[in-house]
């Protein structure tokens, strides 16, 4: 009997245990249940403040900039080059016949005038040859008045004295005297002219240099140089520039006449030479290695400041003011599209604006056109700037207001 009570016992006990350890899972899996949705209902109430918070910080800032004012300002299209001065004329004096240099009459580097004595070569000889040469034309002329008169009387007595053939050959006598005359008269004249030779004369104005021969040479025209002499007043300046410049140049002076175009000399030391100079002419081809056109200028040089061989800076400008639309480098951008600005509008929202470029000048550039006077652009600030952005304006590194010049 006890065995089998014990059994029962044991199997009633075992089935309670079971009993009360699902009822804990089941408590346990209630509690967890509830946690979790606790949890993900705190996460979904977490949630909402953060997106409003993050909401703004999506909104792009308005970025800082300097802004210019467009106005039209002196194009100041001043260039400089560098110039060679030269001598409009140059000459090299040579004998014309040989001789004996008998005397030199000129100073060295000193001013001579066209027509100025400078050598004379050893007369003697040429004086004589005239004489000859006089002489021979005289038995010339001799001749041909012999010659002149038998022709005459032959033709006098007439056909029936002297036969025909007499009186041709005295005509034919008497043409080849004149002949000889007209031939003694030239050799005489040429005798002349060597004789004049011997006087060696300046063949212009200038200033002439180093004696190459002195009294008591030798010389021959297929020998050294006697001297040389430079035109030095007018002068002449010539450079070389871009044929881009030179169309540019070409707009403001079209003709010699017009003083649209000043220019100005730098000397060595950097002083400004006090003429004025005139355009003289230019090449007639441009310089297929270079693309440069070299221009000449014309300057009076009575002080004798410009020497021939030395360098100069040639400054050129306009001779009056030339207003156009001017901004500042750095206010241009540039990409695949082409050259172009930000105009900033009154409601400070940055548009892209393409601009065509003209001369630069300094720090500033001409706009030819896509911009009037008056717009608003950015000067600083470009590279965090997108069409279409708003811009905060600030006032420039100067001192300057916002949206005024600096």
């Amino acid at each position: 009997m006890r065995t089998g009570t014990t059994s029962q016992d044991r199997e009633l006990r075992t089935s309670g245990q079971r009993k009360a350890s699902e009822k804990g899972l089941k408590a346990a899996a209630s509690i967890l249940l509830a946690a979790v949705g606790c949890i993900a209902a705190l996460s979904a109430c977490g949630t909402a403040p953060r997106d409003a918070e993050a909401a703004p910080a999506q909104q792009p800032q308005a970025a800082s900039v300097v802004l210019y004012t467009v106005e039209k300002k002196d194009l100041g299209a001043q260039k400089e080059y560098i110039g060679k001065v030269e001598a409009i004329q140059t000459v090299d004096i040579r004998p014309q016949i040989p001789g004996e240099i008998a005397a030199v009459h000129f100073k060295e580097g000193s001013i001579v005038k066209e027509g100025d004595l400078l050598f004379t070569l050893d007369p003697a000889e040429y004086q004589a040859t005239v004489a000859l040469r006089q002489a021979e034309l005289a038995k010339a002329e001799a001749s041909s008045a012999t010659a002149s008169r038998y022709h005459e009387r032959l033709k006098n007595i007439g056909k029936d004295g002297i036969s025909a053939s007499n009186i041709d050959t005295a005509a034919g006598d008497a043409a080849q005297a004149k002949a000889q005359v007209a031939q003694a008269k030239a050799q005489l004249r040429l005798a002349q002219i060597d004789l004049g030779r011997t006087k060696i004369k300046a063949p212009i104005t200038g200033r002439i240099g180093k004696a190459g021969m002195t009294k008591g040479n030798y010389v021959t025209p297929s020998g050294s140089v006697l001297a040389n002499i430079v035109q030095v007043d007018p002068i002449r300046v010539s450079f070389s520039l871009p044929d881009r410049e030179f169309l540019q140049i070409m707009e403001h002076s079209k003709t010699v006449k017009e003083k649209s175009v000043r220019t100005t000399l730098r000397l060595t030391d950097g002083s400004a030479y006090p003429v004025p100079g005139e355009r003289d002419f230019e090449d007639n081809t441009v310089d297929e290695r270079t693309g440069t056109i070299t221009l000449r200028l014309r300057f009076g040089n009575n002080q004798g400041l410009l020497l021939p061989g030395s360098m100069v800076r040639v400054e050129i400008a306009a001779s009056s003011p030339i207003l156009d639309i001017m901004v500042p480098q750095e206010a241009l951008a540039a990409d695949g599209q082409g050259d172009y600005v930000y105009v900033v509008d009154s409601d400070n929202i940055a548009h892209r604006r393409s601009v065509t470029l003209g001369a630069e000048s300094g720090s500033m550039r001409q706009v030819t056109s896509g911009l009037m006077e008056g717009d608003t652009i950015i000067r600083r600030g470009l590279q965090s700037v997108r069409d279409g952005m708003s811009v905060s304006p600030m006032p420039s590194d100067s001192g300057g207001t916002v949206g005024k010049n600096s």
